[in-house]
């Protein structure tokens, strides 16, 4: 089974830690990615800050719209995600704690393959 794993930051949390702090984070997440690339074969993805998206929406009785900013904006956005092969939802979820460094969130998904 595939699963999709976003991390998600609070905006603000990086920027309250000392330079020490940020060293160790900066340490886990260099060590978190070798094994994730060691172990899973996949790479980490890294979103520019979500101050730079655009959202291309289309609501009920509205045209189409590209809109400045993130799909869901608000405190918390994605920074990122991985995929990877597990057996398991369980094993998935292991793998986002093993990446949960900073305050927020990761989500994890199984991916469904759409077979037309």
């Amino acid at each position: 089974m595939k699963f999709f794993i976003s991390f998600n930051h609070v905006e603000g949390e990086w920027e309250k830690l000392s330079d020490s702090e940020r060293e160790g984070h900066t340490n886990s997440l260099r060590d978190f990615s070798q094994a994730l690339k060691r172990e899973k074969g996949t790479n980490l993805v890294f979103f520019a800050p979500p101050q730079h998206a655009q959202t291309v929406r289309i609501d009920s009785g509205t045209p189409l719209q590209v809109l400045d900013g993130p799909a869901l904006p608000g405190p918390e956005a994605s920074g990122g995600y991985y995929v990877i092969e597990a057996d398991s939802l369980d094993e998935a979820i292991e793998w986002a704690k093993r990446g949960r460094f900073l305050v927020g969130s990761n989500e994890v998904r199984q991916i469904i393959e759409f077979q037309p």
